[in-house]
C-alpha cells in the first residue's frame, strides 16, 4: 500500500530533478552579447573563427551589428514591389519591378524626425498621376498614418512624412499612371526603416 502512495510523490521528485538539471547548466553558459574584445580573446586559438570574426565586424559597419544605421542615409524597402500594366516594363512589357526607399531627415526640406519615401518609375516617361499609398507606423512613439506619394521631382515620385524619431514599419502599394498611357499597379513591398 505504501509503495503506491510513494510512485507519485517518487516520480514529482524525479521530474523536478530533471528539470533542475538543464536550468543548471544554462546557468553556466555564456551571457548573450559578450564584449568583442572578449570574444577575440575566447577564440584567438583558432585562425578561421577569428577571421570569421573581424570579416562580421567590417562587413557589419561597426562593433554593433544591431545598431540602427547612421542618420541621413537612404534605407531600401527590404523588395522591389511587383508591379504590373500594359506597358509598365517599358514597350509591351507588362511587369516590372518597382523600387523604393526612404531617405531619413535631415537633407533638404526634410527635417531631423521625418523621412522622406521614393519610389522610382517603371515606365519610361512622365508620370500623370499618381495613387502610391505608403502606410506607417512608428514603432516608439506608436504614431502611425497613410500617405500618398504625389510629388513628382525629377521623374521620383515621393512624400515627406512627420514619423517622429525611432523605427518605422511602412507598406507601399497603389498605381501610377504614366503620360505614354502606360498604367501601373504597384502591388506591395513593406519595410524597417530608422527615422
Amino acid at each position: 500500500m505504501l509503495r503506491r502512495r510513494s510512485a507519485p510523490l517518487v516520480t514529482a521528485l524525479l521530474a523536478a530533478a530533471l528539470l533542475a538539471a538543464p536550468a543548471q547548466a544554462a546557468a553556466d553558459t555564456a551571457p548573450p552579447g559578450v564584449p568583442l574584445d572578449q570574444l577575440r580573446a575566447e577564440v584567438a586559438d583558432s585562425p578561421e573563427t577569428l577571421a570569421a570574426l573581424e570579416r562580421l565586424v567590417a562587413d557589419s559597419g561597426s562593433a554593433d551589428p544591431f545598431a540602427p544605421p547612421p542618420k541621413n542615409i537612404p534605407q531600401p524597402f527590404s523588395s522591389p514591389a511587383p508591379t504590373v500594366g500594359p506597358g509598365c516594363g517599358g514597350g509591351f512589357v507588362p511587369f516590372a519591378m518597382t523600387t523604393a526607399w526612404v531617405h531619413p531627415g535631415p537633407h533638404g526640406q526634410v527635417p531631423f524626425g521625418s523621412i522622406e519615401v521614393i519610389v522610382e518609375p517603371t515606365a519610361g516617361a512622365p508620370v500623370t498621376a499618381s495613387d502610391l499609398k505608403f502606410v506607417w507606423i512608428n514603432m516608439e512613439n506608436i504614431r502611425a498614418g497613410v500617405a500618398t506619394l504625389d510629388n513628382n521631382g525629377g521623374g521620383l515620385q515621393s512624400t515627406v512624412i512627420d514619423s517622429g524619431p525611432g523605427a518605422v514599419l511602412g507598406a507601399l502599394f497603389g498605381s501610377l499612371q504614366y503620360a505614354n498611357g502606360a498604367f501601373c499597379q504597384v502591388i506591395y513591398t513593406m519595410g524597417g526603416f530608422f527615422a
